[in-house]
């Protein structure tokens, strides 16, 4: 598919469903010279006037892409795009394009600082420390030595890897193809999950990895090991979860989540952070980066990231 705005005088108007926050000062000139962007952060998706169109989240299904018969590039500033009417744009000649690869080392940093603030007691000793409680209950265990298992073995679990290395670990991953990582063994999903002092997720979110850990799963764990989240919430059955943080089955947990209500969201042996895992100035600098060059390549005829 070529585009072709030859219809428009000019640079393409683009709507620009995000805040302008997320796009550093230093590209701003970049972007501006390919499109004229208009922003809308908490706007409508409609206009005759736009070619291109940028999001992160926003529902754009058939009756909204309707608002805007001109479109002819959607670019989603994350790696998702199930929120996109893939099979509209394929009917109606709109390139789909997203965002793949800018959280770098920021989200296996998270990960593994989860897994150390959790294993250390980090919120609990905070609290202790402001209010005067005592800490003797607030025993902890060292990192050296232990066994880290990452069940998806993508950039990030490949990453996560590598730092649980550094700290001493051994490592173990699963993946659902053979690959090689320096260092690590890769197992199967079961013994992995009996052997590991902590769980990385790091997987998409499929039918077969809904409630990937479970009662089920969480009864072959150690009493010990920590579970950390990195991925969407839906990997995790919640009320397995809380119940084996009450009950002892595992120690704690290190979650990235969406921040929606949860039956372990009171328990002090979680340390929960807002899906902020990416959220670096390094990796924010990529994705707008990333973006950006997308629209520049589509424009140029050579799309990168193209879904559609």
């Amino acid at each position: 598919m070529t585009l072709d705005f030859s219809h428009l005088q000019g640079a393409p108007s683009a709507l620009l469903l995000i805040d302008p926050e997320e796009v550093p000062s230093s590209l701003r000139s970049r972007l501006d010279s390919l499109v004229r962007p208009v922003w809308r952060p908490d706007g409508d998706a409609a206009g005759e006037e736009f070619g291109v169109l940028v999001t992160a989240n926003r529902d754009l299904d058939g009756p909204t892409l309707e608002k805007l018969p001109n479109l002819r590039l959607i670019v989603t500033t994350g790696t998702a795009y199930d929120y996109v009417d893939i099979a509209y744009c394929e009917a109606n000649g709109i390139m789909v394009c997203n965002t793949p690869g800018y959280t770098g080392s920021s989200v296996a940093e998270h990960a593994v600082t989860l897994y150390l603030a959790a294993n250390r007691h980090l919120t609990a000793l905070d609290q202790a420390v402001r209010t005067g409680a005592a800490t003797s209950e607030y025993l902890s265990l060292e990192v050296e030595g232990k066994t880290a298992g990452v069940i998806g073995a993508g950039d990030i679990g490949t990453r996560i890897c590598a730092i649980a290395q550094g700290l001493g670990m051994r490592v173990q991953f699963a993946n659902r193809s053979t690959r090689m990582i320096q260092g690590a063994t890769q197992v199967g999903q079961e013994e992995l999950l009996e052997a590991a002092d902590v769980v990385f997720l790091c997987l998409p979110l499929t039918p077969e990895s809904h409630h990937l850990l479970n009662r089920r799963t969480f009864a072959l764990m150690k009493p010990t090991a920590y579970v950390v989240n990195i991925s969407s919430d839906e990997l995790i059955d919640p009320q397995a979860l809380a119940d084996a943080l009450r009950d002892g089955t595992i120690a704690g947990a290190g979650l990235d989540v969406i921040g929606s209500p949860a039956p372990y969201a009171e328990l002090p042996n979680t340390v929960l952070t807002p899906a902020h895992g990416w959220y670096t100035a390094e990796s924010v600098h990529r994705r707008a980066d990333t973006w950006i060059g997308t629209i520049e390549s589509a424009l140029a005829g050579r799309p990168a990231h193209r879904i559609v």
